[in-house]
């Protein structure tokens, strides 16, 4: 069942986010004022992950350390070009330890999320 769901994401998340990758950019380059103001309120110093995109939020708030990652080659290359701090992994299966961010964006992504029992 796990692989059937991981097969799903592949052909109709990632395979359309590879597709789109050229174009993102022109309709998603601004940032949302309620995460802009949530980012600008942060405590300087905050560790942020950012499941990002492009990277349009990793501009925001120079006092805090933010670490992006998609799944995406194309969108992790656009966010590393602009000099942000960026890896290519999925957004199900993130390479972090538990309880290391003060925050965590995942705006409008298209995955399941995993709660403790």
């Amino acid at each position: 069942m796990e692989e059937a769901a991981s097969q799903l994401e592949r052909d109709h998340v990632h395979n359309v986010y590879d597709k789109i990758a050229p174009y993102f950019n022109d309709s998603r380059y601004k940032a949302w004022p309620k995460v802009r103001q949530f980012l600008l309120e942060l405590q300087p110093g905050s560790i942020v992950a950012d499941i990002c995109g492009n990277g349009k939020y990793l501009h925001i708030n120079k006092d805090v350390f933010k670490l992006g990652c998609d799944v995406c080659r194309p969108l992790v290359d656009f966010a590393w070009s602009q000099g942000h701090e960026v890896q290519m992994c999925d957004g199900l299966h993130l390479p972090y330890r538990d309880s290391c961010f003060d925050a965590v964006l995942s705006i409008a992504e298209a995955f399941r999320v995993h709660l403790p029992s």
